[in-house]
């Protein structure tokens, strides 16, 4: 292995073991030493690769901002039913922030930054819009009531996505995965007619059962 390739192959373990610590710990926790002591660096070796904490967490977020937008851009190429492809896209979604820890580091660092600033992040926006985008067609193609509202509908499944990447610990990849899809698949055909049970309730009493 020569000189180079040693090189892109540490920076690759430094970069896999701050994205273990960021994902866990978040940013203002993590500490440097630690990363340092999972690669089997000095922590001046280290900084041999980056420079500071801060450089490490923005390389991270560059890949992960690059992955997510590549993700999302593949979303809206694809000439698949809008059902079908809201159907991959989340699932993609939730197996690559469960499996892929810089990934998952990159979604927790990018949503720090926008609960710090009282804002919501670039990517959830991108990713509500293109949500509301593809709840409209499927609504339009018969794939879901049109019953439902689609503004509530898109932030239902991004609220369930981002609630499963915070809160769903990783398994084995073939478990997760599964799980996954079974997750989407309980969800989606639920959107497809209206409750029953609902319309009834919802619907007005007749004026001979009032009077009685």
């Amino acid at each position: 292995m020569g000189k180079q390739d040693r090189a892109r192959r540490t920076r690759g373990l430094v970069l896999d073991a701050a994205a273990v610590e960021f994902a866990a710990q978040g940013f203002a926790a993590t500490n440097l030493q630690v990363v340092a002591r999972h690669t089997g660096l000095t922590k001046g070796a280290l900084y041999g690769h980056f420079a500071s904490k801060a450089e490490l967490a923005a390389e991270l977020t560059r890949q992960f901002e690059e992955h997510w937008q590549a993700l999302l851009n593949a979303a809206k190429g694809s000439g698949a039913p809008p059902l079908r492809v809201l159907d991959l896209l989340l699932t993609q979604l939730s197996d690559h922030a469960q499996h892929d820890v810089r990934f998952r580091a990159g979604l927790r660092l990018v949503s720090e930054k926008g609960w710090a600033e009282g804002t919501s992040t670039e990517q959830v926006e991108q990713l509500r819009a293109l949500l509301l985008h593809l709840v409209a067609g499927a609504q339009e193609s018969g794939g879901i009531d049109p019953g439902h509202r689609p503004e509530v509908l898109s932030q239902l499944f991004l609220a369930v996505l981002l609630g499963q990447c915070h809160t769903v610990t990783a398994g084995p990849p073939e478990q997760d995965g599964r799980q996954t899809q079974q997750l989407w698949k309980t969800l989606l055909p639920a959107m497809r007619h209206p409750v029953m049970g609902l319309a009834r309730a919802a619907a007005p009493i007749p004026r001979a059962v009032q009077g009685s």
